[in-house]
């Protein structure tokens, strides 16, 4: 029997998780928009998009989950569903709260105050999950020193480990391979966390797709997972954030794995093409940074991961159900019947690589 680790499924918060805000920014604090699927960030509605499957979804946890709605999504919950699935750890992050801080006009102190509220949720609700739910903090980007001291202290007081940003940079002008950033990369390197990089359509920093589709939302979900993926890990690979953090380690998730090839031999042949005209200082290729040190989370059922550990090794491939989402699979069944995947990537896939990934003993 394979050991199975889920690397990203996703809590159902309560809809006052925000409660415990910093009092000074209680009036300010997030606050669910039920009908909308998500939320209302200091006058803000989130995501931008308008979901017309939210009606289906809440349906689907008053009746596929309804024993785990029942119980209020408690840690119980999780730990009853994770023995159905099959699955020995989890690791957790939100669903409403995805967009938390994705608008663009909340100011630095609000965005560092609604994280630090999270993020303590979370650690409360760790208590409840035997050692078997993996913590995963999040780190707004608008003031760096807020970041580092928030990363420092929910590893050191709250024993989480990894965090997670969305994609899009917040700071316009400023994009993640900016030396704006570099002491936080620094930061997680030293505290031996991981960094994920999980998306959400329908946020408001300039996401792909929002320019010409405004508030539909297929070709928002269709673009800003892959796309901010592609964007995230060039500033990564090519701006040199890996070059200049060789211990960070990061991944891709929600995203598919299907295009990294292509992407990781086109980065390749860009800084190879421009190298002395527009490239930054970088001793390996793209594609040897990802190696190194990143992941990326293929889904369950793509036709292209063989292609995939084919071109990369299955060392950097990790895997998720994306639980209770409407979009989730049920079980890791499937995956193990596979036949056009051997079963020493299967093992590497489902419990070493988000052992390594995520700090933790194999």
């Amino acid at each position: 029997m394979m050991r199975v680790f889920d690397c990203d499924s996703h809590f159902v918060e309560p809809v006052d998780l925000w409660r415990h805000i910093d009092p000074a920014f209680a009036e300010r604090r997030p606050v669910s928009a039920p009908d909308h699927g998500g939320l209302v960030v200091d006058g803000r509605t989130l995501p931008t998009v308008r979901f017309k499957g939210v009606k289906r979804w809440n349906e689907s946890l008053q009746t596929d989950y309804r024993a785990y709605q029942e119980r209020g999504w408690d840690p119980g919950a999780y730990l009853e569903a994770m023995a159905k699935l099959g699955i020995e750890r989890m690791a957790l992050f939100p669903s409403r709260g995805l967009m938390q801080v994705g608008a663009r006009g909340i100011d630095a102190p609000l965005a560092a105050a609604i994280v630090r509220a999270y993020n303590d949720w979370v650690a409360g609700f760790l208590a409840g999950g035997e050692g078997r739910i993996v913590g995963v903090g999040q780190l707004d980007l608008r003031d760096v020193g807020a970041a580092i001291a928030e990363a420092r202290r929910c590893v050191t007081e709250l024993g989480f480990r990894a965090f997670f940003i969305l994609p899009e940079a917040p700071l316009p002008g400023i994009t993640l391979d900016q030396p704006y950033y570099d002491p936080l990369w620094s930061a997680l390197e030293e505290l031996g966390v991981a960094l994920a990089v999980h998306n959400v359509a329908g946020t408001d920093m300039g996401q792909i797709g929002a320019d010409r589709f405004g508030e539909w939302a297929l070709p928002r979900i269709a673009f800003a997972f892959p796309l901010e993926s592609q964007v995230a890990l060039f500033q990564f690979l090519a701006g040199g954030i890996c070059e200049r953090h060789p211990d960070l380690r990061v991944v891709v998730l929600e995203s598919g794995a299907g295009w990294l090839p292509f992407w990781l031999w086109w980065l390749d042949e860009l800084t190879e093409r421009y190298r002395g005209l527009d490239v930054p200082e970088l001793s390996l290729r793209p594609s040897d940074y990802f190696r190194r040190q990143c992941f990326i989370s293929a889904d369950l059922e793509e036709p292209t991961l063989p292609a995939v550990i084919d071109a990369l090794g299955a060392g950097p491939v990790v895997t998720a159900s994306d639980f209770p989402h409407p979009e989730a699979r049920w079980g890791y069944g499937g995956f193990l019947d596979r036949s056009d995947i051997g079963d020493d990537a299967k093992r590497r896939i489902l419990w070493d690589n988000p052992a390594r990934l995520y700090g933790l003993e194999p």
